[in-house]
């Protein structure tokens, strides 16, 4: 079989011009077929290194084109739009309360009332109390409240706030202070209680809320 088909290549090479192996030795078509086999084998014998290089090529460019691929997909992903909740209606027909008007008191925060000064019966002064401590005496050195009495000493005494409540004390007066003609060193006043200076009673001080 072999050696017919090296004779047919040698017979096809040497041949004329316009012979035809088929009509001059009456070959079939498939020992045709078989020696155009051989020479692809023989071609791929040949070139085997070309081809392997070039399928590796076209291998190693399919995965670049593939790890570019992704990437970019990893560097701009898919942005899906979320919808945004409905907004919520109203309910018309609920209606808002009017606010409630503020308490206000007789006084502004951090007055607490205040104190009526009478020397003999006539009204000399008026001072608010407030979270400062009311010191009242002869001394407008030492004294918030002045009364210029000789009864009065330089610092007589103090009223104050302590506590949600109005307080009077002596401070170590020449006369003593009175509540409601007691003698007192300090007292929690009432509205309208009268504090006295000096045991006479000349100077009265009336403490209103």
């Amino acid at each position: 079989m072999f050696c017919e088909e090296a004779r047919l290549k040698k017979n096809i090479f040497s041949a004329p011009a316009g012979f035809n192996p088929r009509r001059s030795h009456g070959e079939s078509p498939g020992v045709l077929r078989c020696a155009a086999g051989l020479s692809l084998l023989d071609f791929w014998r040949e070139n085997n290194s070309i081809l392997l290089l070039g399928i590796l090529a076209v291998i190693v460019i399919a995965v670049l084109l593939w790890l570019i691929f992704r990437r970019r997909h990893d560097a701009f992903p898919e942005i899906k739009f979320v919808a945004a909740p409905p907004a919520l209606e109203k309910d018309l027909t609920l209606m808002e309360s009017p606010p409630e008007p503020a308490v206000r008191s007789s006084y502004s925060p951090g007055i607490y009332g205040k104190i009526e000064v009478r020397v003999n019966d006539q009204q000399i002064n008026t001072y608010l109390i407030t979270d400062n401590p009311l010191t009242i005496g002869r001394d407008p050195a030492q004294a918030l409240a002045i009364i210029p009495e000789a009864i009065v000493s330089k610092l007589h005494c103090s009223i104050f706030f302590r506590s949600g409540r109005i307080f009077v004390k002596d401070l170590n007066s020449t006369n003593g202070t009175f509540v409601n003609d007691e003698r007192v060193n300090e007292r929690e006043l009432g509205d309208n209680d009268v504090v006295s200076l000096g045991k006479k009673g000349t100077i009265k001080i009336i403490y209103h809320k």
